[in-house]
């Protein structure tokens, strides 16, 4: 069976025309070359070069298989060439899921910086909600997620906190309560309120319920939502307020404006990072010391 050696062996022949300067070139003696290059001979059947000539030639046979012979072996170069990459974490693909609250800022500035130390590595991007991240960490489908705090993983799972942000109240800029800097949450028993899912926002929805139950306060709920950009779209529809982490300022819908919640020891949002334990892909450890790096600097920015 012919191997990428007699290949190599092959090849530096064809080009030098010469056993002795090939050997020296390939750094072995005349005689195994030699040897090999019988061994490629007879497993193809036929005659590569023409001996007893100087310099040596090459037979039609040996002409077809130096174009083919040079296309292989740069194939196979390259292939040991990206493994050596992939094993750097320099080449491959990186899967990250994300929550909606990871979006307007964080997010961008994370795949930014790694785009400009990592251009090799293909990064593949899917929003998810929590649970579903979760699922997609666990069956190998995506390498990390930005996701709400997970519980109950028993060590599958590892997580780093990367943001603890404020919860605020989103509403129009021209609502009554807009004029206040502080806005007390019993002002809200009287206000139509968007409010996350239950179901698929339960992360959400417990920090707003605690929030409303700590004041007494029951509000009419007038719909229900599961993404951050739809609860602060539906406010900016003029469908209600809402509760939402400080994050959703970043996202810019016409007519939104945001107001701190005059309350003590308010719950904050918490944002983590989300990984499977046992993944020793480098390209993972290159992403979860840039998005750290990231989230220092996004944390300090938004102080306030």
């Amino acid at each position: 069976m012919v191997d990428l050696r007699q290949l190599r062996y092959f090849v530096v022949l064809s080009e030098e025309l010469n056993f002795g300067r090939a050997a020296a070139r390939l750094h072995i003696t005349q005689p195994p070359l030699s040897q090999q290059i019988m061994q490629l001979e007879a497993e193809l059947d036929t005659t590569l070069f023409i001996r007893g000539k100087r310099p040596l030639r090459l037979t039609h046979a040996g002409v077809e298989l130096l174009a083919g012979a040079r296309r292989l072996l740069a194939q196979a170069d390259s292939v040991v060439e990206h493994a050596k990459l992939a094993g750097r974490g320099e080449r491959g693909r990186l899967g990250i899921c994300f929550v909606a609250g990871a979006l307007p800022q964080l997010l961008p500035a994370c795949i930014s910086e790694y785009r400009k130390r990592h251009p090799d590595i293909r990064l593949e991007l899917r929003e998810g909600v929590t649970n579903k991240q979760r699922e997609a960490l666990l069956a190998g489908e995506m390498d990390v997620g930005f996701a709400r705090p997970i519980a109950g993983d028993s060590g599958e799972l590892s997580t780093r906190r990367l943001i603890s942000e404020p919860m605020m109240l989103a509403l129009r800029d021209d609502h009554p309560l807009a004029k206040m800097r502080r806005v007390p949450v019993p002002a809200l028993a009287s206000e139509p309120l968007v409010l996350f899912s239950r179901k698929d926002a339960f992360y959400f929805y417990n920090i707003v319920s605690e929030i409303l139950q700590r004041a007494d306060v029951t509000p009419e709920v007038v719909q229900d939502a599961t993404q951050l950009y739809t609860v602060v779209a539906l406010v900016s529809s003029r469908i209600g307020v809402a509760i939402v982490p400080a994050s959703a300022r970043h996202m810019r819908f016409p007519g939104v404006t945001f107001r701190h919640l005059d309350v003590d020891k308010l719950p904050n949002a918490e944002l983590d990072l989300v990984w499977r334990t046992d993944d020793a892909h480098p390209a993972l450890k290159h992403f979860l010391d840039i998005a750290m790096d990231q989230a220092v600097r996004y944390s300090k920015s938004n102080r306030g």
